[in-house]
């Protein structure tokens, strides 16, 4: 008996026993009868005393319908003549059919019952309640020449991309982006693929955040080990490293494997600048310019998402370049209160530290209330998130959707304090235009404002930052 996928071979032995052989195959052999052998014992025998079974005969009528279904010991050894097709084997119990006639009866339909089509997973198309979402990298706002250097590499990507621009330029969304299109570029699914991977949700999609001032050497060999991993559900994988110009330390690590990935790998590194410590990682890397965004820019990307045409005016003066900073502003309500409370809060000052302490103490105060725009959103995503998860089956970014909202949140309160550090140098530059304040003060003044940026940047703490900041401009005479 010839073998089959998923049953025995000729080697392996099978639940028949010797003397019992498929009836279609019994015809069309032509052996002579063989000497009455006993039958070997069978699960249904229970240890009954086998009975020898009678030699074959040429009698192709069926046997008479015995009051109870015959033993395993009853079924005759030898080769056993087909009866007609109109009648069923009664000669055998139902519990010894062969594999081979079971699988045959479960492969045929019946002749009354339609034939069932193939179920059809979610996430073989897309949803139907949903537009498409088009092209990704039409998206990509304020940056015409990254956008076009990114759609002449879609038809040949190599191995790894550099993405270089400000804070605020968008690198992180626009290499997400870029993932999508090389997502769905080689997939049957695009419109899946460009979703999962707008939403950080794709399962090939790996997106590598520093965790403190740097990436550590730890996340490092972790990006390395994840890009010699084959892709989880397509033909491409893309890696996404943040902040490699803050991996001094790891760089070397991340070397070998930026530089000859898999076949199947492609790398996109994010920096704000190359500096020393990368020349040698980003010599290896296709570079894309992102430039800094004039405030015309960011008032035009606002208009054309539809804000009002004041606030649009007024969310780009103050959003430094970032469009992102500027469309949260665009849609806060208090941005222009919160401007004015930190104009007022140098003549609260007066050189001692409980009023410098309240000073700081109100500007975090003002920074959390701007943070509630963004949790507003933050919960809007996270809702979509889960949304994309039960229609498409994968949730495996909802850690990094989470760590991602943290780091937002810490960002988007360094830039409140960012802005608010702008607004008072703002205004001391402009007192000391009017003649209102000596130049000597004033310098010392915005020697003190830049040094609170400077010490924000590198994490120091908010609030005794700002106190130093409030006791020096509280005792500066003006």
């Amino acid at each position: 008996m010839a073998s089959r996928a998923g049953g025995p071979s000729d080697t392996e032995s099978s639940d028949e026993p010797p003397g019992a052989e498929d009836p279609a195959e019994s015809t069309a052999t032509s052996e002579p009868p063989r000497a009455a052998e006993p039958a070997p014992l069978s699960l249904f025998d229970f240890g009954d005393e086998p009975a020898a079974a009678p030699p074959p005969t040429p009698d192709p009528s069926p046997p008479e319908p015995a009051s109870k279904p015959a033993s395993a010991a009853d079924v005759p050894a030898g080769p056993v003549v087909a009866p007609p097709p109109v009648q069923p084997d009664r000669s055998k119990p139902a519990a010894e059919s062969t594999p081979a006639s079971a699988e045959r009866a479960a492969a045929t339909p019946a002749a009354d019952e339609p034939p069932v089509p193939p179920a059809r997973s979610s996430l073989d198309e897309s949803p139907t309640d949903e537009p498409p979402v088009g092209n990704l990298l039409d998206g990509i706002a304020g940056q015409p020449a990254a956008v076009d250097r990114l759609r002449a590499a879609l038809a040949s990507p190599l191995p790894a991309y550099l993405f270089v621009g400000p804070a605020g330029a968008g690198l992180r969304s626009a290499a997400c982006r870029f993932a999508g299109e090389l997502l769905a570029a080689r997939s049957a699914t695009p419109e899946r693929e460009r979703r999962l991977a707008l939403a950080e949700q794709h399962p090939d999609l790996l997106v590598f955040d520093r965790v403190g001032a740097a990436m550590t050497a730890g996340q490092a060999r972790d990006a390395v080990r994840a890009a010699a991993a084959a892709p989880v559900s397509g033909e491409q994988k893309v890696i996404v490293l943040n902040d490699v110009d803050r991996a001094a330390q790891s760089a070397p690590i991340l070397l070998k494997s930026v530089e000859e990935p898999p076949p199947s790998t492609v790398f996109v590194l994010l920096a704000e600048e190359v500096n020393r410590s990368m020349e040698t990682l980003a010599s290896r890397c296709a570079r894309v310019d992102f430039e800094a965004l004039g405030e015309a820019d960011l008032h035009a990307i606002l208009i054309a998402d539809g804000v009002e045409a004041g606030r649009a005016g007024f969310a780009a003066a103050a959003a430094g370049g970032s469009i992102d900073r500027a469309r949260l502003l665009a849609s806060d309500d208090d941005a222009a209160a919160r401007i004015e409370a930190w104009r007022g809060l140098r003549g609260s000052l007066n050189g001692t530290a409980a009023a410098a302490m309240a000073a700081a103490d109100a500007a975090l105060e003002a920074t959390e209330q701007a943070a509630a725009p963004l949790e507003a959103r933050h919960e809007a995503e996270r809702a979509a998130a889960d949304e994309q998860a039960e229609l498409y089956g994968t949730n495996v970014g909802r850690s990094s959707l989470d760590e991602r909202h943290r780091r937002e949140l810490r960002r988007v309160r360094t830039d409140e304090l960012t802005m608010g550090l702008a607004v008072l140098a703002a205004q001391i530059r402009d007192e000391a235009s009017s003649g209102s304040l000596r130049p000597e003060p004033a310098a010392g003044q915005l020697q003190a404002v830049g040094d609170a940026a400077e010490a924000l940047r590198f994490n120091a703490n908010q609030r005794l930052a700002l106190g130093c900041l409030f006791i020096r401009l509280g005792l500066r005479g003006r």
